[in-house]
């Protein structure tokens, strides 16, 4: 589920062929970081969403590309401290 928008501008101000741009430029980051750690597909994204002349939203992106640690609340985890799993 995602909560926010991949680049900084508001859901008024995105029309549908620049819509179709952001998902294309997000296509085009994917394949050009293949095989690449989840940093380098974040970075890979914003610089195409950058050639469009839109501002990339980064922590979204690192969000939907699960770029930091993953922290489990204290009651999924079994050993009940809190940090990573």
């Amino acid at each position: 589920m995602t909560t926010g928008s991949i680049v900084l501008e508001s859901d008024e101000q995105i029309d549908d062929r620049t819509s179709h741009a952001i998902v294309a430029a997000q296509l085009r980051g994917e394949a050009r970081a293949k095989g690449r750690d989840r940093r380098s597909m974040v970075r890979a994204i914003a610089a195409e969403l950058q050639g469009l002349g839109l501002r990339p939203n980064h922590p979204e992106l690192a969000r939907r590309y699960d770029v930091g640690e993953t922290k489990l609340p204290t009651w999924l985890r079994r050993d009940g401290r809190p940090g990573p799993a």
